[in-house]
């Protein structure tokens, strides 16, 4: 008895000192916001995207807090190798392994190198039983020596990035460690039949000015449920609502490379969307040049699986006929479909058609972008085999 009242005790001094974080990391004055604000100026996000990624992170960090188990179930010696395309998963990676009592290993990407330094001075400051168990380290890829010796260090390795990049590290892990990869995955959204086109343009940009199309969670091609007709309505509700939020949410600025792949995006696009000559409205709405490079792209094409452009807030809209139809284009994506936006009734036979079509989540469109603590990364990545 006496272990198991110090375990519960451990787990509540736990969850109390990560609440007390999380609340740091939600308040725009705190330290650690600040911290943010100045080391990530200047970087690849213009401010505001930095201020709406980190004010999503731990949004729901008490809900998240209150499941978590009051044995110790975690132990465990955990590599994080993070991604650099958007903002977020350092915080989400730390407080997931914190929350299990794991220590975790954060690497983070040379695009995005601050928020694990920020995360560790965190977990320092908040004091036992989170300090001590993260530390944040650099080293360019492809080290395969130094790699060699942490991957020897943990117990289990998680991966964000590309495919390949995964199966890489698969192959040079130790037998002993488990990898665990989020790869390459894409978004869509559904715009059921009873959806105001206007709101649901508007919910839309919303996920597709923040991280301009890169992350795993942006709606890369848009279903409206209904003729040709709607979907050209709709695609030019979002050419506005783009404009808008253009304004509190500025596009990245691009590189050469993303210059000349949006370039060639458009050109393609010119032989796949509906033809113009038959509707009153046009299909291909480019938004205004900023830096060589429009803000925005939003193309209308005929029902097919869909289009996933990945970068430089590139939308695709298609009409369908019905949510099984949206859903059914949506399976062409197979592991790689992640979360399905939906704007309208989110009835219980929808959710059912797209979570059979292979998506892992289900959710408003506009809330996209704000997954819940706890999806990706699991706070089962952080816990031993026995626990789960």
């Amino acid at each position: 008895m006496p272990r198991a009242v110090d375990a519960r005790a451990l787990a509540d001094k736990r969850r109390s000192v990560l609440l007390a974080g999380a609340a740091q990391w939600a308040d725009p004055a705190s330290g650690v916001r600040r911290a943010a604000r100045a080391r990530l100026a200047g970087e690849q996000w213009p401010a505001p995207v930095v201020e709406a990624a980190l004010d999503n992170v731990l949004r729901d960090a008490d809900a998240f807090l209150s499941r978590i188990p009051d044995a110790d179930a975690g132990g465990l010696r955990v590599l994080a190798i993070l991604p650099g395309n958007v903002i977020g998963p350092a915080i989400a990676v730390a407080y997931c392994a914190a929350a299990a009592g794991s220590t975790i290993l954060l690497k983070a990407s040379h695009r995005e190198l601050h928020l694990a330094d920020i995360v560790a001075e965190q977990f320092e400051t908040l004091g036992p039983p989170v300090a001590g168990t993260l530390r944040a380290l650099r080293w360019s890829g492809g080290d395969a020596d130094f790699e060699a010796k942490v991957f020897g260090r943990v117990d289990r390795i998680l991966v964000f990035g590309d495919d390949e990049t995964i199966a890489d590290v698969r192959r040079r892990a130790p037998a002993r460690v488990e990898v665990i990869g989020y790869g390459t995955a894409y978004s869509i959204a559904f715009v059921g039949a009873d959806a105001d086109v206007h709101a649901a343009a508007d919910a839309a940009a919303r996920d597709i000015a923040l991280f301009d199309q890169r992350g795993c969670l942006s709606p890369q091609s848009v279903y409206v449920e209904g003729g040709e007709a709607r979907a050209i309505l709709f695609a030019h509700a979002l050419r506005d609502a783009l404009l808008r939020i253009g304004v509190t949410l500025p596009r990245a600025l691009a590189g050469d490379a993303e210059k000349a792949a949006v370039a060639e995006f458009v050109r393609r696009l010119r032989v796949r969307a509906l033809p113009p000559a038959t509707h009153a409205l046009d299909t291909i709405l480019i938004g205004p040049q900023r830096h060589g490079v429009p803000d925005f792209v939003v193309g209308v094409e005929p029902y097919s699986p869909p289009a996933c452009a990945g970068f430089g807030r590139i939308a695709i809209v298609k009409p369908c006929a019905t949510p099984d139809a949206a859903a059914s284009a949506a399976g062409a994506l197979g592991a790689r479909l992640d979360t399905v936006g939906v704007a309208g009734e989110a009835t219980a036979a929808l959710h059912h058609a797209f979570l059979a079509a292979g998506a892992l989540r289900v959710c408003r469109l506009g809330e996209m972008q704000r997954p819940p603590l706890g999806y990706r990364p699991a706070l089962a990545d952080f816990l031993s085999r026995n626990a789960t």
